[in-house]
């Protein structure tokens, strides 16, 4: 392996595979270094009791956006694709279990068993997320506008969001200027009357999030989520990893495992020159990617005299307060929640009041009694992850704040593992005799095992300040004030999750520039 190269990747996760993969097809001579064993980030699947395995610290892969998997052919290298967003299962703790799936007429049918009223409710929400979804879609696909040099160029590129939007006609774009600053709980409270749909459908707009479902502007991350939800893939986050690593080394690409970075080099001109590895060694390289965390990447891998006051204040109030653990459960059984098998994913919440009551800890660096709980059993679609017919249940949990008043060691640890329990047995009675392993990672154990600074699984929150120039003004569109240094992790445009576009559209800046 060569020390030389066109661009070097800091991060071997799917956004720092596709950004590499990108540079590859267009002749860059490109290396990926990743500092774990394993390429993956929060995308890798993992063994976390003996015989028994995860598909990745995050579940849902129906962000990935179809034109990356389309155009690095990935199906060639054994991606297999399921329609339409994954089917879910939203829980209540008077024992009931909707089936949310992406067929629209199923869905409310559904519904229509616990109220004619939200039945009709549901058919008016999705279709208003079919009405908007082109329109989220030109925001969340395409580089976003340039707002510090409002030239020609720039204010075209506006004027041509503002005619995206005004194409949505009058009354859905009042509707979505609207509904998009309020409040996610009273969004959905005018279109629905049952406690537990109206928790479940809101759910994944406050994972990864410091709010709860009364913070304004949680209803824009619902319809962010809902528009570009598309198919899923099947093996989840960690069969993309694998396709993706093949794809890389079909396009060329040299990677490097077991190889932290510990720092970005500059030459004399404050130009990036290459990087060191922890053992010492040095690649050369006039543009590196940095798929880490826009702290990781300024604060850890530069010295503080080699950014600007300007950029330094920036990082500094970046916001990214982790509030999401993770609880990996190895389960001598098939699982039921409610009654319901046979469903890899599952919601709790209940109510928007038990949720606001669940978040409100968090505030006191305290951990929620009663967690809501992102629920995945991969097994029911790969068997293979666990001993012939016992489960692997993967939970994301929330709240749990990285700033826990005691900090945290095992002793709350437990305590969380405890809490996660108790909130099953309401939903599957004696699930807790049935787990024969587990394993708990706290939001400081995201930051050391994966470099997510204060552990938000998303690189830095989803607030509206943070979406519309992510992570901020300075290096909103993926280039730094520090020349030859590009980000491309969650932490840039359009966000965190399982979807490949910062680092896709963090390749095509370098590729244009470069």
């Amino acid at each position: 392996m060569s020390n030389a190269y066109d661009i070097i990747v800091i991060g071997g996760g799917h956004n720092g595979l596709t950004a590499a993969i990108s540079l590859a097809k267009k002749n860059k001579k490109v290396l990926v270094l990743e500092k774990r064993p394993l390429l993956g980030g929060i995308a890798a699947g993992e063994e976390f009791h003996p015989g028994y395995s995860t598909t990745g610290l995050l579940h849902d892969t129906s962000g990935v956006r179809n034109r990356v998997i389309k155009e690095f052919n990935l199906e060639k290298f054994g991606l297999k694709i399921k329609q339409g967003k994954p089917t879910v299962g939203l829980l209540s703790k008077r024992g009931d279990c909707l089936t949310l799936s992406h067929d629209v007429e199923a869905t409310a049918s559904a519904i229509s068993k616990f109220s004619a009223k939200d039945a009709a409710g549901y058919r008016d929400y999705a279709a208003f997320i079919s009405a908007i979804r082109p329109f989220m879609k030109n925001l969340l696909d395409e580089h976003p506008p340039d707002l510090s040099a409002l030239g020609t160029k720039q204010l075209w590129g506006l004027l041509k969001k503002g005619l995206a939007l005004k194409r949505l006609g009058k009354k859905t774009m009042m509707e979505f200027l609207k509904v998009a600053p309020m409040s996610v709980a009273d969004f959905l409270n005018e279109k629905f009357e049952t406690d537990f749909i109206k928790a479940g459908i809101a759910a994944p707009a406050l994972y990864g999030s410091f709010t709860g479902p009364w913070s304004s502007y949680t209803t824009l991350n619902l319809l962010m989520l809902e528009c570009m939800a598309g198919d899923h893939i099947i093996g989840g986050p960690q069969a993309l990893i694998t396709a993706l690593e093949q794809a890389a080394k079909n396009a060329g690409v040299d990677i490097k495992t077991n190889a932290p970075v510990n720092k970005i080099v500059l030459d004399a001109g404050r130009k990036v020159n290459g990087v060191k590895v922890s053992d010492g060694e040095t690649f050369a390289a006039p543009v590196v990617a940095s798929s880490c965390t826009p702290q990781v990447t300024f604060y850890e891998l530069l010295q503080p005299n080699q950014i600007s006051y300007a950029l330094e204040h920036a990082v500094k109030h970046y916001r990214a307060r982790g509030t999401t653990a993770k609880v990996n459960l190895a389960v001598n059984k098939a699982v039921t929640f409610n009654g319901v098998g046979g469903l890899e994913f599952y919601r709790t919440g209940n109510s928007f009041d038990d949720m606001e009551r669940a978040f409100d800890p968090a505030k006191y660096k305290q951990v929620s009694a009663e967690p809501v709980l992102d629920i995945h059993v991969p097994t029911v679609s790969n068997p293979t992850l666990a001993p012939a017919g016992h489960s692997v249940i993967s939970i994301l949990v929330h709240f749990a704040p990285y700033n826990l008043q005691e900090g945290w060691s095992e002793a709350p640890k437990n305590k969380l593992r405890d809490n996660v329990l108790s909130a099953l047995e309401i939903y599957s009675p004696g699930i807790a005799n049935s787990v024969v392993g587990s394993e708990v990672l706290s939001p400081a154990d995201l930051e050391s095992r994966y470099s997510l600074t204060h552990g938000h699984i998303y690189h830095g929150e989803e607030a509206v300040d943070q979406i519309i120039t992510r992570p901020f003004p300075l290096c909103a569109q993926y280039a730094t004030p520090v020349s030859g240094l590009y980000l491309c992790g969650s932490g840039s445009h359009p966000g965190g999750g399982i979807t490949c576009m910062p680092g896709y559209l963090g390749a095509q800046t370098i590729l244009k520039n470069c």
